[in-house]
C-alpha cells in the first residue's frame, strides 16, 4: 500500500506536470532570447524528469504489483476454499448458497486486489486533477469551470454504470451456474462417454440454451440504461473537446491570454484535466463496483453455521467408540417427510454393526448424522455416552474413518491418496494395496488430470484405493457407505470380511448387497426412515420377514446370472 501510494500520487502526478509544462518552459526560453541550446536542454530536462517519474512507476508495477497481486489474489482465493469447508452441510442443498458461493469464487479475489489497485489508481486521478486544475486556475477560473462541468456528467455516468453493471452481473448468477454446469459436464470423462451414449444430451443442452436466452434477455433488460451512460459520456467528452479550444482562441484574441507558452500549457492542462477526471470517474465506479460486490460477497462470508462453529466442545476419547441413537429423528430443509423417524439403536465398543434397506431408506442420512454433517431435529446420537454436539466436531471426524459410495480420488500421488487420513510409511502403504488386490506405483498420479501418465482405475479400483485408507489408521469408529458396491459380489465380499475381520474398532456398515454382511454382529433392517427388523443374519433370516425375502431374492438373482 506505501509502494501503491507513492507510485500512483506522487510519481504520476508529478510526470504529468512536467509534461503539461515542457511546451511553455521551452517557448519562454526562447522569448527570454536565450540560444536555442538552452530551450533544447530545458526540454530536455523536463522529458526526462517525466520520463525517469514513469519509468519509476512502470518498475514498481512490473517488477513488485503484478507478481505481489498474484499472491494477493492466491490468499484470498485459498480463504474461499477455507470458508467453505467451514459452512454447514445443509447449505449445500439450497441454490441461493450456491449463487453467493459462485460469486465470491468468481469476483472476490480478482475484484479485492482491483478495487485496491483502483483506489490507488483514483487517488493518482485525483492527485492529476488537482496539478492540472492548479495550472489552469492561475491563468482563468472559468476554462477550469468548463473542463470541471463536462467531466462531471463523465464520472456521473460511469459511477451509475458500476452500479448498473453489478444488479446485471447479479442477475446472471443462477443462468451462469446452469453454463458451469454442462461445462464442467465435459471435464468428466465419465460423463462424456454417457452423453455420447445417451440422449440426455438433449435435455441438457436445452437448459444450456434456457440460460442463455435468459442472459441475453437480462442484457435486453438493462440496454436502456447502458445507452443512457453512453449518452452522456459521449455528449460530455465532445463538449469538452470543443469548448476548450474556443475559450483558449477568445482568450487569446481578446488579450485576456497572453503568450503562446501559456496557451500550449493551457491547452495542455486543459486536455489533460478532462482526461485525468474522466479517468477519475471511470476508478470512481471501479471503486464503487467492488464496493457493490464485497456486499454481494459479504452474503457467503457471513452464511450462518453451528455445525461447523462447535470448535471449543470436549475431544473424544481414544479407542473404540460406543454409539447410541435414542428417539432420533430428521428431515431436509424444505421437506415434509423424515428421513430418519424415531430410530433409537445400541452399538458396543468394536461391534461390527450393518445397516440395509431399499434406496431412500434413511441409511445414508444415518451415516451423514453420526459424522455430524446434520445436527437431529429431534432426539440425540450419542457417542461414548455423550451427546455428539458435546465435542469438538473436528477432532471428532478426525477419529472416524469413513468411506463412500461414490469414491472421490483426487488428481495426486498414490501415497497422498492413500494417506488422506494418516500416514504411514510406504512398506505399511505397499502392503495395504496388495491386501486390496491393486498393483500400483505409490508415486504415479491418480487420474490424467495433470499427468498424461497418470492411472485410470475402474470403478472399482477406485473403491479399492479409497479403503486402503482406512487400513493402515486406527479409528474409534469406521463408516463404510456401500465402498465396494462397483465390485462383483465375491469381491466385495473379501473386501468386507477383510474390514470386519482386520478392523478392532467400532464399524457401522452400509450395504445394499446383503451377501456382504452376514457376518456383521447385528444387523438393522430400515424402511421409511425407521428400524423394522433387527438381529444377526440368521436370526434374521429366522424370522421370515422382509430381510428374508431381499436376501432370498438377490441370492436367486446371482444363482441366475
Amino acid at each position: 500500500m506505501v509502494g501503491s501510494f507513492v507510485s500512483s500520487v506522487l510519481f504520476v502526478p508529478a510526470a504529468g506536470y512536467f509534461s503539461a509544462t515542457l511546451a511553455q518552459a521551452v517557448i519562454e526560453t526562447i522569448e527570454a532570447g536565450k540560444p536555442f541550446e538552452a530551450a533544447f536542454l530545458t526540454g530536455l530536462t523536463y522529458l526526462l524528469l517525466a520520463l525517469m517519474l514513469n519509468l519509476l512507476h512502470a518498475v514498481y508495477e512490473d517488477f513488485y504489483l503484478r507478481w505481489k497481486k498474484q499472491e494477493i489474489e492466491g490468499t484470498i482465493e485459498r480463504s474461499i476454499y477455507e470458508k467453505a469447508l467451514t459452512v454447514d452441510f445443509r447449505h449445500f442443498d439450497d441454490p441461493n448458497y450456491f449463487d453467493s458461493y459462485k460469486l465470491a469464487t468468481e469476483k472476490f479475489a480478482s475484484q479485492s486486489s482491483e478495487t485496491l489497485k483502483n483506489l490507488f489508481s483514483l487517488l493518482s486521478g485525483a492527485a492529476k486533477c488537482v496539478v492540472y486544475g492548479a495550472l489552469i486556475a492561475s491563468h482563468g477560473v472559468a476554462l477550469l469551470l468548463i473542463v470541471l462541468g463536462c467531466s462531471a456528467f463523465v464520472a456521473y455516468a460511469q459511477i451509475y454504470w458500476s452500479k448498473v453493471s453489478v444488479e446485471r452481473e447479479t442477475a446472471m448468477v443462477n443462468d451462469q451456474r446452469k453454463a458451469d454446469y454442462l461445462r464442467r459436464l465435459f471435464f468428466d470423462h465419465t460423463a462424456v462417454a454417457d452423453l455420447r451414449a445417451s440422449n440426455i444430451k438433449k435435455p441438457l443442452f436445452a437448459l444450456f440454451n434456457g440460460s442463455v436466452k435468459s442472459r441475453a434477455a437480462i442484457y435486453r433488460k438493462y440496454g436502456a440504461k447502458e445507452f443512457l451512460i453512453d449518452i452522456l459520456v459521449n455528449l460530455a467528452q465532445l463538449g469538452t473537446t470543443f469548448a476548450v479550444p474556443v475559450y483558449v482562441a477568445w482568450g487569446v484574441m481578446s488579450g485576456n491570454i497572453s503568450g503562446i507558452g501559456v496557451y500550449a500549457t493551457l491547452i495542455a492542462s486543459s486536455l489533460a484535466l478532462k482526461e485525468a477526471l474522466n479517468a477519475l470517474g471511470w476508478w470512481s465506479s471501479q471503486v464503487a463496483l467492488g464496493v457493490a460486490y464485497a456486499q454481494k460477497v459479504q452474503r457467503f462470508f457471513e452464511t450462518d453455521s453451528t455445525i461447523e462453529a462447535s470448535t471449543d466442545g470436549e475431544e473424544a476419547a481414544d479407542g473404540p467408540f460406543s454409539v447410541r441413537f435414542d428417539h432420533v429423528s430428521y428431515r431436509y430443509g424444505g421437506r415434509d417427510d423424515f428421513a430418519i423417524r424415531d430410530l433409537s439403536l445400541a452399538i458396543a465398543p468394536r461391534e461390527k454393526i450393518a445397516i440395509v434397506g431399499e434406496n431412500g431408506a434413511g441409511k445414508t442420512t444415518l451415516t451423514k448424522l453420526l459424522l455430524r454433517l446434520y445436527d437431529a431435529d429431534e432426539g440425540t446420537v450419542q457417542i461414548n455416552g455423550r451427546p455428539i454436539t458435546d465435542y469438538d466436531v473436528s477432532t471428532l471426524r478426525g477419529k472416524i474413518g469413513i468411506a463412500f459410495q461414490q469414491s472421490r480420488l483426487y488428481a495426486l500421488s498414490v501415497r497422498e491418496n492413500m494417506t488422506a487420513y494418516a500416514d504411514a510409511d510406504d512398506a505399511r502403504l505397499k502392503a495395504c494395496l496388495e491386501e486390496v488386490g491393486l498393483q500400483l506405483d505409490l508415486d504415479a498420479q491418480v487420474t490424467k488430470e495433470f499427468d498424461e501418465n497418470g492411472a485410470v482405475l475402474s470403478g472399482g479400483d477406485a473403491q479399492r484405493l479409497c479403503l486402503t485408507r482406512l487400513l493402515h489408521s486406527d479409528f474409534g469408529l469406521l463408516i463404510l457407505d456401500e465402498p465396494s458396491s462397483a465390485l462383483d459380489p465375491i469381491a466385495e465380499y473379501r473386501i468386507a470380511k477383510l474390514i470386519f475381520d482386520r478392523s478392532p474398532t467400532t464399524t457401522v456398515m452400509v450395504a445394499h448387497r446383503l451377501s456382504t454382511v452376514v457376518d456383521a454382529d447385528r444387523i438393522y433392517l430400515l424402511s421409511g426412515g425407521e428400524i423394522v427388523e433387527s438381529g444377526t443374519h440368521a436370526e434374521l433370516m429366522a424370522q421370515n420377514g422382509k430381510y428374508r425375502e431381499m436376501f432370498s431374492k438377490q441370492a436367486d438373482g446371482y444363482l441366475k446370472a
